[in-house]
């Protein structure tokens, strides 16, 4: 079985980037119809932009025997962004974001730091396998994983289990509302994302939900839901929900009141939502009582779908 362990990172602002630019993934309807349903842009999307950014080859180039970083490969670099963009647009962020690639060696050394010593801290001890400074930098200002090869690594922040990750914390960096740029370095079974790049919103929906309004594939919905707005107040919300017929889901709220991480956000996890169904299933989400934001209630409905 694989290990997946990671810990919340402390937010570093670092600037005086130098970005390298990506292209905005595009969706077409595999009929050839001009006018998609949101359903068949959906699926579309998850075929092209999801599985088909499921690298698990890395290539990188480093070695723990000589405590060589090392780098990626360029497939790789593009799965990665990629990936990331596609959560980000499944959510109605920008999906623009690009790589820094001015910061790969440094989230290379971080990278390394994990594989060597086979476990994760954001503060690793000098005392560690191939430990440097520039890699304990990267540790402190990223998102990190352990037991993931490529980018299923992405996909490891954006669920999110665990104890200790009842925040969502990586879930919310790699969503924050404010992100136009990542970094990252990765072995064939670590990575460290780079999210502490300070950016200014482009796009930002009225909230940001996961899984999200509208159309999802039901591999990835995850135990944990979260609601997110900027600046709101999420310490006296509540959360209901609605499965197919009205039926009463229950919902346990796991955290409310986790600022610092990202946009401020809500977090609970329902019980009995049906990931099996051939059928699509709607599930509505009614979040009240939220403090500092454009309303007090949000209602949507997430439908789950097949692939």
């Amino acid at each position: 079985m694989k290990k997946y362990t990671h810990a919340i990172t402390i937010l570093l602002f670092i600037a005086g980037l130098s970005i390298s630019s990506c292209k905005k993934d595009e969706t077409t309807p595999s009929d050839g119809n001009s006018n998609p349903t949101a359903r068949e842009v959906a699926l579309n999307d998850y075929n092209a932009n999801y599985l088909g950014t499921a690298v698990t080859s890395t290539g990188w180039t480093g070695s723990t025997a000589s405590c060589t970083a090392g780098l990626c490969s360029a497939a790789m670099n593009t799965a990665v962004i990629k990936r990331i963009n596609y959560f980000r647009r499944m959510v109605g962020l920008n999906d623009e974001c690009t790589l820094d690639a001015s910061l790969y060696s440094q989230e290379q050394e971080t990278a390394l730091m994990m594989t060597a010593n086979n476990q994760l801290n954001h503060y690793p001890p000098t005392t560690w396998t191939c430990y440097t400074s520039l890699g304990a930098l990267g540790a402190s200002s990223s998102n990190i994983a352990l037991g993931f090869a490529g980018t299923a690594s992405i996909t490891g922040f954006i669920n999110d289990f665990g104890t200790g990750n009842e925040m969502v914390g990586h879930r919310r960096w790699i969503l924050h509302s404010r992100k136009q740029s990542f970094s990252y370095g990765a072995t064939n079974n670590s990575m460290a994302l780079y999210v502490a790049s300070n950016d200014t919103n482009s796009v930002v929906p009225d909230y940001i939900a996961y899984p999200p309004k509208g159309y999802v594939p039901a591999p990835l919905v995850f135990a944990r839901w979260s609601f997110g707005i900027p600046g709101a107040n999420f310490a006296s919300a509540n959360v209901s929900m609605t499965g197919p017929g009205g039926v009463v889901v229950p919902v346990n709220v796991i955290s409310n009141n986790a600022n610092g991480y990202g946009d401020n956000t809500i977090v609970w996890e329902p019980t009995g939502v049906n990931l099996s169904s051939t059928s699509d299933l709607t599930y509505n989400v009614i979040i009240t009582n939220v403090g500092s934001a454009p309303l007090s209630t949000y209602n949507y409905d997430v439908v789950i779908f097949k692939p």
